[in-house]
């Protein structure tokens, strides 16, 4: 439909009429690469093509532009088959990958897995050119297999491994080989000295910069036997699937960035936003404000196609279903609450924002010199709110047709193309319930379908648009993991469906194969996983990767430097993890146990403590918090903690912990609770009856032991809005005190005192006395709740791990 002067009306309508007697012969063609936009005028004589674009939010746009991080602590590549691939999350550290890539024993692509191993009689020797050197003995090895060994002969023996390895990307890494002894070794990749660990030495690493698809030739040599482990590193974790990764970086779509490296403007292109914030602009990547969507894929193309001005109109607003809220005319009303008011508004408020934009468009397309415009056609791409329900998923296919119908009468274009973009989410691994409104959204576009959309209707395939989250700028789904490289991709796709469809050609923008539909198998159990083997596999790449990355990394160095030495910080917590716990998680990860906390001396969990409660006097009203304080102790009890204080003198009793209560009764705080440094779901065993608990017991201990790390961990209170204060003396001296009990986000880990050097010498072997004092618990954050504690004390000890 054209508006505007009657006599450019008529002038414009005869240009048309002559336009469509010539198309096919006159018809662009669009290539596979857009070329760059230029300055060109723009032809003015003849009117706008105006497209409307609607839909949910991914039409309103949620590519990132810029800023995208990546999403893993570290990406290891390795190729054992023994080694779990994909997302590792180590707790509390990050969130790591392993990737495969192969060893082959030549650079012939269809070379076998493995590498040539030689072996040379007596001790490496630097001065030997073993390349020249005859071999007593030559075997295939498996390397990169973790559990392999290197053959050996008997007597001195210097092994060497060449082969050639690949990687799955482009960049840079670095390199790692052997295990325990085998890890003393050189590694030269591709004639570069990469790795070095002479025997006594420390490890140097280079980096080295390698292209996806080439198989690089390897060669290490062994100063000690053991293990074929052979693993990669990638070195420059970037983020990826922003806008200016993937324009910038990987240098695709190219007529976004012009010589300079700036953003390319589209002088023939407007945009115009016409429902959430109705700003508009020459097309560019932030036209659409701090997102992308479909746009500027789309609009480039039709920019390429046409001559005249483009208009893009943008009508979309996130969360709308088409069976409700964009619900067409022609679909009849529903009998729900509210439909007047709302089902349907929001096609309702497309066609106001359309015409709006329309009768300003003097105002709004710059240049604009009367010559009037045309609806040129329609985008859709919406369908994640309509996978709800059972109901909306079964109309979606005539929810559809009829809105296609009524937009055209509407705007009385009775032909006017559409280009549907298919929901996508998931790519060819897609949901059931995504993938029934994908097929109602093709079955548009099919001619045997619906002839009466033929060649008027085409539907576009999204699935090879789906980029997944460690593609992309963040882990979010429904909006395609915020990838820009998909919104570009899309848009683009529509857009050369347009093209098609008003009689021009297009070539399809080619991309590289994407994973095909996996088939959904019945996780095994961890028996059958192995995951023992996993662990194993993986640790040269844990221990000797991670682990000294985290121990370099300068916000723990310097923690861990003072967690090992045992000097007592300026500051201490309740709370007893800090860097080494972030440390030993990686021998945890790896199936070592070497590191981890484990009872010393005797269980003081099954010892007979001497205890005592009472209400002091200094009373606090039950609905304040924080009860730990400083109270009046009965009589002869000033003392309680000192080494000789006569708790059977005072009248104390023993038992044996925990001691708790919960509302007067012995029952435990919570049965959920695993945690061994909590067991709160532990029914106590002795009664705390009045609100303050002072506990103590004298045992024999061995000396402490150097290497070794000491801490007294309170138990019954990990939880959030768990415990009070406590209060924990050695030989009569405050070794800790906590004026507070578990608040929020503090939950989930164990409470108590480490012993740092100012009290090792109270642990010198022989008897050690220790006393604690604690608070019932009467309220939390909703009010006052029945009164409770859960009360032990016991010793811990782990070895500390090599900090080099």
């Amino acid at each position: 439909m054209t508006r505007g002067d009657p006599i450019k009306t008529v002038l414009t309508l005869i240009a048309t009429a002559m336009a469509i007697l010539v198309l096919p012969a006159a018809a662009k063609e669009i290539p596979a690469q857009l070329p760059d936009p230029d300055a060109a005028p723009v032809d003015t004589s003849k009117p706008v093509q105006v497209y409307i674009l609607a839909g949910q939010s991914n039409m309103v746009g949620m590519g990132t532009i810029s800023g995208a991080r990546c999403r893993h602590t570290g990406i290891y590549l390795a190729a054992d088959p023994a080694a779990p691939k994909g997302p590792m999350y180590i707790h509390p550290v990050g969130n790591y990958k392993i990737s495969q890539h192969g060893v082959y024993v030549s650079a012939d692509p269809r070379a076998e897995k493995g590498a040539t191993a030689s072996i040379y009689s007596g001790a490496y020797d630097p001065k030997v050119d073993y390349d020249k050197a005859k071999p007593a003995k030559i075997e295939t090895v498996a390397l990169g297999v973790t559990k392999g060994s290197l053959p050996t002969i008997s007597g001195p023996h210097t092994v060497l491994v060449r082969g050639f390895i690949d990687g799955p990307e482009s960049g840079p890494y670095t390199v790692g080989a052997g295990y325990g002894d085998s890890s003393y070794n050189v590694i030269e990749l591709d004639g570069k000295e990469v790795y070095r660990k002479d025997v006594g030495g420390k490890v140097v690493k280079e980096k080295i910069s390698l292209e996806a698809g080439i198989r690089y030739p390897v060669k290490i040599t062994y100063l000690k036997d053991g293990s074929t482990a052979f693993w990669m590193s990638r070195e420059d974790l970037q983020g990826k699937g922003d806008l200016e990764s993937v324009s910038k970086r990987e240098g695709k779509f190219p007529w976004l960035i012009d010589d300079a490296g700036n953003s390319t403007v589209r002088n023939d292109v407007y945009y115009q936003d016409a429902r959430i914030n109705f700003k508009g602009s020459l097309l560019s990547p932030t036209s659409n404000g701090r997102m992308i969507g479909p746009e500027l894929g789309f609009g480039h193309v039709m920019g390429t196609y046409h001559d005249e001005q483009v208009l893009l109109i943008k009508t979309a607003m996130g969360n709308r279903a088409l069976g409700w809220d964009f619900r067409p005319p022609s679909s009849g009303r529903t009998d729900k609450p509210d439909a007047d008011k709302w089902e349907g508004l929001e096609y309702r408020l497309m066609v106001e924002g359309v015409r709006k934009v329309l009768d300003n468009i003097e105002n709004i397309v710059p240049g604009y010199k009367g010559q009037g415009y045309e609806i040129a056609g329609f985008v859709w791409w919406q369908g994640h709110k309509d996978s709800f329900t059972p109901e909306l998923i079964d109309e979606y296919e005539q929810n559809l047709v009829n809105l296609i119908k009524d937009v055209r009468k509407e705007f009385n274009v009775p032909k006017m193309p559409v280009v549907i973009a298919t929901v996508g989410f998931g790519g060819h691994n897609m949901a059931d319930k995504f993938l029934r409104i994908l097929d109602a959204q093709m079955a548009i576009g099919d001619p045997k379908k619906h002839p009466e959309f033929a060649g008027t209707v085409a539907s576009v395939d999204t699935r090879n648009f789906w980029r997944e989250v460690d593609e992309s700028p963040m882990s979010q789904d429904y909006h395609y993991n915020r990838n820009a490289e998909t919104y570009l991709l899309v848009g683009d796709a529509l857009g050369r469906a347009m093209v098609r469809l008003l009689g021009g050609k297009a070539e399809t923008l080619p991309q590289a194969a994407r994973p095909q539909p996996v088939a959904q198998q019945a996780s095994p159990d961890p028996a059958q996983q192995d995951e023992a083997a996993g662990k194993a596999a993986l640790a040269p790449i844990i221990l000797d990767g991670m682990a000294p990355g985290y121990i370099a990394d300068p916000r723990y160095n310097a923690a861990l430097l003072s967690e090992a030495s045992g000097e007592k910080p300026k500051r201490t917590s309740q709370f007893l993890r800090g860097a080494m716990y972030g440390l030993t998680a990686f021998y945890r990860a790896a199936g070592v146990h070497d590191y981890d906390w484990h009872i010393f001396g005797p269980d003081l969990r099954n010892e007979k403590w001497d205890y005592y409660s009472f209400d002091p006097k200094e009373a606090l009203p039950k609905e304040k918090g924080s009860r730990y304080r400083k109270v009046t102790y009965p009589e002869g009890m000033e003392n309680w903690f000192a080494s000789d204080f006569d708790a059977a003198r005072a009248g104390w009793k023993k038992g044996l912990p925990p001691f708790g209560q919960l509302d007067g009764k012995l029952a435990p705080l919570r049965d959920s609770c695993t945690a061994p440094f909590c067991s709160c779901s532990r029914s106590p065993r002795t009664p705390w009856e009045k609100e303050v608990l002072l506990v103590r017991v004298t045992f024999e201990i061995p000396p402490l032991k150097e290497g070794c790390r000491c801490r007294l961990v309170v138990g019954g209170s990990a939880h959030v809005n768990a415990g009070e204060g406590y209060a924990i003396y050695i030989n009569g001296k405050l070794l800790a005190q906590s004026n507070t009990g578990v608040g929020k986000r503090q939950g989930g880990q164990p409470r108590g005192g480490h012993i740092y050097n100012d009290f090792r010498d109270e642990f010198q072997g022989g008897k050690v006395t220790i006393a604690a004092t604690s608070f019932l618990r009467y309220n939390n954050p909703q009010g006052i709740i029945p009164p409770r504690g859960h009360f032990s004390l016991w010793m811990e000890e782990a070895k500390i791990p090599p900090l080099e």
